[in-house]
């Protein structure tokens, strides 16, 4: 049995590397991972990794706009204790919430309903909202505009919204009598935003367990719109092997999706899913060098913020099943004292 070069793989994650088996004698391959134009046959110096992206200036708010911008920033805080009887302080008696599909939901009983339903449906809900403009109509009536953003440890895709609330003072406290959502359009999210949480994996990364030997950079592209791994592989003594995977956004199918590029000629995408606050789901096809179409899940398991374990199961190469490939551990390691970093990968084009 020969192991596979291609990576049909997305191993992206922690930067594992898993070897695909094939029939064919006597001909070594690489590890799975994503997107990786073959490289030197050397352990990789220290990335050179660019900088993920500041934060923009907050507004300058007067006194007056920023107790109201405070009352939003405390909303969302509150929002993540999944009180939805605390939340519902925050409305006046007859608000009306109005949702980027237009459903209105009129009163603070029927508000505090919906947000219940919410968290019961979806432990976990966190809410990021960042405001934009506060625009006072009177000295207790207030237009508040900006975006928020919503995520779920059950692994489904951010939600980012526009939204446009108007917020009275009553007793000395400011209340939302109205709130519109509005669906935020792409050119509001940056890719960093849609891949900020896997931020972790920047890094070196190796596994030197028994007969493996693996290792790993992922670094940020230019304008950090992509992660981009690389990889040098030897799998059980086989001839080493080297790829890179490319990890971005994909807005058609609204999901966090990888392409991986093996030093033999295969290459495979993968869909990811995160599934709770520790793991990843990662749903991959590719197809080899022969032609051979192949398909495996994978599924990473951080195990503290320097190693991450890979399992890759479910795997089918050229319509035969293959042996799981478990436990599999990549750790990260601090750059070498004195290891040049090599140039940002700017020429390395990403896919269209």
């Amino acid at each position: 049995m020969r192991a596979i070069p291609i990576l049909i793989g997305v191993i992206a994650l922690a930067g594992t590397g898993l070897v695909l088996a094939s029939c064919h004698p006597r001909e070594p391959g690489p590890i799975p991972a994503q997107a990786q134009p073959a490289a030197p046959q050397q352990a990789p110096a220290a990335p050179a990794q660019a900088a993920a992206p500041q934060p923009a200036a907050a507004p300058t708010f007067t006194p007056e706009q920023k107790a109201v911008a405070d009352t939003i920033g405390a909303f969302a805080k509150a929002y993540g204790t999944a009180d939805a009887k605390a939340l519902a302080d925050f409305f006046t008696d007859d608000v009306v919430v109005t949702d980027p599909e237009g459903v209105e939901t009129r009163g603070k009983k029927a508000v505090a309903e919906m947000y219940a339903g919410s968290f019961q449906e979806n432990p976990g809900l966190k809410l990021e909202s960042e405001v934009a403009e506060v625009r006072f109509i009177t000295p207790d009536v207030a237009r508040v505009e900006g975006r928020s953003r919503l995520s779920s440890v059950k692994g489904d895709a951010s939600e980012f919204t526009r939204f446009s609330s108007l917020l009275v003072r009553k007793d000395g406290r400011w209340q939302a009598a109205e709130i519109r959502e509005f669906t935020a359009p792409a050119e509001d999210v940056a890719p960093y935003e849609r891949l900020r949480e896997l931020e972790w994996m920047v890094g070196h990364w190796v596994d030197d367990s028994g007969n493996n030997k693996v290792e790993a950079d992922v670094r940020w592209a230019d304008n950090n719109s992509y992660l981009v791994r690389t990889y040098n592989a030897q799998i059980q003594g086989e001839k080493p092997s080297s790829g890179t995977t490319f990890i971005g956004w994909d807005p058609q199918s609204g999901q966090i999706k990888s392409w991986n590029f093996d030093s033999e000629g295969g290459h495979g995408e993968g869909l990811w899913t995160r599934t709770n606050e520790n793991e990843w789901i990662v749903k991959v096809q590719g197809v080899l060098r022969d032609g051979r179409p192949t398909s495996a899940t994978q599924i990473h398991t951080i195990l503290n913020k320097d190693s991450v374990k890979t399992n890759s199961i479910e795997r089918i190469i050229g319509g035969q099943v293959a042996p799981d490939i478990v436990d599999v551990v990549m750790v990260r390691k601090p750059p070498q004292p004195g290891v040049p970093a090599p140039r940002p990968a700017a020429a390395v084009e990403a896919p269209k």
